[in-house]
């Protein structure tokens, strides 16, 4: 059952039905079908025969079905094709006759046909209705841009629409004309040499001559078989019907293998059609529930609806904060906006600069609510550049966010294993205004240049920062738990991890500017961010269709390049010190946020949690900060099996934090005494799905090459099984073996290779690593970096001795791997000698095995 919503008509409900040939007609049931909605459509087999829809005969279903439709109260009509839709032939006759019907109510569109279709898979034949007006269906367009045209128009500045530019910009408001004049000149450009061209239909498979005649003989086998229902006729109809399927599946695989034989990961094809059988098909987004309204059907209602739901994100928490506290902020912000900034002014930008930052726009983005296209921006000549430049330099100068570029595109990408009838389950994605972007990142230098001259952010927070990385993260905290672990008197660890609600998109707006003026940031620098953040707008898109404009109350700009180093520094006053008094060490990435403390003691380990959570809920509420208890964890690390001296529970806003034996950090799978078989099982299976998912372009009969295959290989596969191995590297062999039957496998899927070819020779032939001696390599380098790392938290996180012998209890660390010795795959094949200049040549392995005794 559905629901269509058309323009100029009401919705029509659209259901299936069928009634068995032995079961009464029940008047009651048809009319709460009918009662589903104003206009109903009821389709099927109601094995209802009468004359008066084209029917042989007349049945006591037919006969109920025709009186019912007298009834006023019904109101109702049935509709059938001319043609039988069941066919069925006995020995002595044909009874085949009109078994599918139509039953509308309410529906006033023309009936412009119904007809039986020739479809011969089954006795029941499809029906085609069509109902409405002549169709007046537009060919499906796309737009093309004459690029070598454009790049000719672009270097003329006498264009009429430069003409409303000023001719001096030392001005906020003559910048603001400037910028839009420029933007209506790029954009009537590109409407200039822009044009609409129909999308090439979809190509229909060019059948040989021996498949069309073998498809007339099937159907010629099937209508026999409808008249003279026989054995013979039977068996002859299914052996064509298979021979049919056989020969399309082999033509099929003629045309790909033929196409993947051409790929070369330097074509763009190649890694298209890698993501589009990893990520699958993307769905259109359903019918969306509404709070007190009915389900949003048409592209407008669900962009209205799913704007509705981004708006109430984007909010000011609604949790209770101190007036005092308020009224002290907006004075102080308020204050700072009527005062006259005091310092140098902001440092202009340049010709160089504004060049850099546009040759490292990505040119494939999608362009924002102004339709320019990073491709075009890249194309502007240096005319244009240094017009841009000087628009720059006034808005800096009066340090002043245009509006124009505050206007957003947002779009809605459905989250992994969300249900798709929910708003909340789709993550917005901001397409900006192409000029905006690049102001954004002269502001970005400007302000990352003060931060790191200044060493303002925490060294606890490496979300976002240069040199930092979510393994960064998580390596610090496990080394804190290994080192509890290895000591004579074994210390556990306690461990809480904060869920965040909607960080991004509740950040105080006055709250935000009030902290980066005490964070000493200049007056100017600290004005523009707060006129950056005013005012901004976005509109909802949904299958090409705009809600209306809505504005954003609270949060940082979602796609914005400015919004992370700005998240940061608004969290960068957490009360780290009063942890520290503690003894508890917090972890920041952004706005995943983690307390762990080490005793020996569990009780002291509870109090410790307790006491600084309750000053971070404090700090929270304090900064509008909403934190979910309910989904927040708390973990108990430990290295015994069964320890029984687990502490109380953890507390935050009355809510209890429960204790978990698990938990995911930065996307690596914690357990309770860190042996890491949770994340290698969790991370196996996936590599595993998405190598299912690559089977159409490695297997064995696929004519690309092997060494295409390993390449798309090592960058879909393995960067899943090796993410975060600097961590879980010190686990014991077997589960890192159970990562390195997905190589095997792939190695084997790729070659086809028979059963007595061994996985040693295959890693040789191939060139390359085990997945341990690759892990091996990963965890050196990365521990070679972290030891010279300028923050001081990551380079004490690789200061330890690694002899086991000075460790009562030998735990093993993560340093640990560089001295293991070889796996069995990398000691049978050494590393070739240097001097050898003979090329490598992989060898063919043939789909089809061979006698052992011919193998070398």
């Amino acid at each position: 059952m559905c629901q269509v919503s058309l323009t100029g008509h009401q919705p029509i409900t659209i259901a299936s039905v069928y009634l068995s040939p032995d079961k009464p007609l029940v008047e009651s049931d048809v009319r709460s079908l009918l009662a589903m909605s104003n206009s109903v459509i009821l389709a099927g087999d109601l094995n209802a025969k009468h004359p008066h829809w084209n029917s042989r005969v007349s049945n006591r279903h037919g006969i109920q079905l025709d009186l019912m439709t007298s009834l006023p109260s019904l109101g109702f009509d049935v509709i059938a094709p001319a043609t039988p839709t069941r066919f069925e032939v006995r020995m002595t006759n044909d009874i085949s006759d009109v078994l599918d019907i139509a039953i509308l109510k309410g529906v006033t569109l023309v009936l412009r046909s119904i007809e039986t279709l020739p479809e011969l898979d089954s006795d029941h034949r499809p029906v085609l209705i069509q109902l409405g007006p002549d169709p007046q269906l537009a060919l499906p367009t796309k737009v093309v841009t004459d690029w070598r045209r454009l790049d000719e128009l672009l270097q003329s500045v006498d264009a009429p629409t430069l003409s409303d530019i000023p001719d001096r910009i030392d001005t906020v408001e003559a910048a603001e004309t400037a910028a839009n004049g420029l933007t209506s000149h790029i954009k009537s450009l590109i409407n200039e040499c822009s044009r609409e061209v129909p999308i090439r239909p979809y190509e229909r498979m060019d059948l040989p001559d021996d498949l069309k005649a073998l498809i007339r003989r099937k159907n010629a086998a099937i209508r026999a078989h409808d008249r003279y229902p026989t054995d013979a006729n039977r068996r002859l109809r299914w052996a064509l019907l298979r021979e049919v399927k056989a020969r399309f599946a082999e033509l099929r695989e003629d045309r790909d293998s033929k196409r993947f034989g051409e790929l070369a990961p330097s074509h763009v094809a190649y890694w298209a059609l890698a993501r589009a059988l990893r990520r699958g098909a993307t769905d259109p987004i359903p019918p969306l529930v509404r709070p007190n309204l009915p389900p949003a059907l048409d592209d407008l209602d669900k962009a209205e609806c799913l704007a509705d739901s981004l708006e109430s994100q984007c909010s000011p928490s609604s949790q209770p904060v101190d007036p005092e506290h308020l009224l002290k902020v907006d004075s102080e912000v308020n204050r700072l906006a009527a005062s006259p900034p005091t310092g140098d002014p902001l440092s202009p930008t340049t010709v160089e600069e504004v060049e850099s930052i546009i040759k490292s726009l990505h040119a494939k983005k999608a362009p924002g609510p102004d339709l320019i296209s990073n491709k075009a921006i890249k194309r502007l000549p240096h005319q244009l550049v240094l017009l841009l430049v000087m628009i720059f330099n006034a808005l800096l100068a009066g340090c002043s966010f245009p509006d124009q570029w505050k206007e957003a595109t947002v779009i809605g990408i459905r989250k992994v294993g969300k249900p798709g009838n929910l708003p909340t389950s789709y993550r917005p994605i901001s397409l900006l205004n192409a000029l905006g972007k690049i102001y954004e990142r002269i502001i970005l230098a400007r302000l990352r240049a003060i931060v790191e001259a200044n060493s303002i952010l925490i060294n606890e927070q490496f979300g976002f920062r240069a040199g930092h990385s979510c393994v960064h993260q998580v390596h610090r905290i496990t080394e804190h738990i290994l080192a509890g672990f290895s000591l004579s008197k074994a210390r556990v660890t306690g461990a809480l991890f904060f869920d965040v609600a909607k960080a991004f998109d509740k950040v105080w707006h006055n709250g935000l500017i009030y902290k980066l003026h005490k964070l000493g940031l200049p007056d100017r620098l600290v004005l523009l961010i707060r006129d950056y953040l005013s005012n901004r707008t976005f509109r909802y898109r949904v299958e090409g269709t705009l809600s209306s404009p809505r504005t954003l109350r609270a949060g940082v700009p979602q796609g914005s390049c400015l919004s992370p180093l700005l998240y940061s520094l608004y969290t960068n006053d957490i009360p780290i010190k009063f942890a520290e008094r503690k003894s508890v060490k917090m972890a920041l990435y952004a706005d995943d946020t983690a307390l762990f403390t080490s005793s020996d003691r569990p009780d002291l380990i509870s109090s410790r949690l307790q006491s600084v959570t309750d000053a971070l809920g404090d700090w929270f509420r304090t900064w509008r900060i909403e934190i979910n208890p309910d989904k927040s964890t708390a973990v108990f690390f430990t290295k015994v099996l069964n320890y029984r001296g687990r502490p109380d529970e953890i507390t935050l806003y009355g809510t209890p934090i429960k204790w978990s034996d698990q938990v995911t950090y930065l996307g690596v799978t914690l357990d309770r005494r860190l042996t890491f078989r949770k994340h290698i099982i969790r991370v196996r299976n996936k590599a595993a799905f998405v190598l299912s998912r690559l089977h159409y372009m490695i297997n064995g009969k696929s004519k690309m090459s092997l060494r295409n295959k390993t390449t798309l290989y090592k960058t879909c596969v393995r960067p899943i099984l090796t993410y975060g191995c600097p961590v879980f590297a010190r686990c014991e062999p077997g589960l890192l073996q159970k990562l390195q039957v997905i190589q095997n496998r792939f190695l084997r899927k790729a070659t086809a290779s028979p059963w007595y070819i061994r996985n040693i020779d295959l890693h040789r032939d191939f060139e390359i690593d085990s997945i341990a001696k690759h892990i091996k390599s990963i965890a050196a380098n990365y521990f070679e970096k972290a030891r010279n790392h300028p923050n001081p938290l990551i380079a004490q996180s690789c200061v330890y001795n690694t002899l086991r012998g000075n460790f009562k209890n030998r735990c093993r660390r993560p340093l640990h791997v560089l001295t293991d010795p070889d796996d069995p795959i990398t000691l049978a094949n050494p590393p070739p000698e240097r001097h050898s200049t003979q090329p490598h040549h992989t060898p063919h392995y043939s789909p089809t095995p061979s006698p052992p005794t011919e193998t070398t």
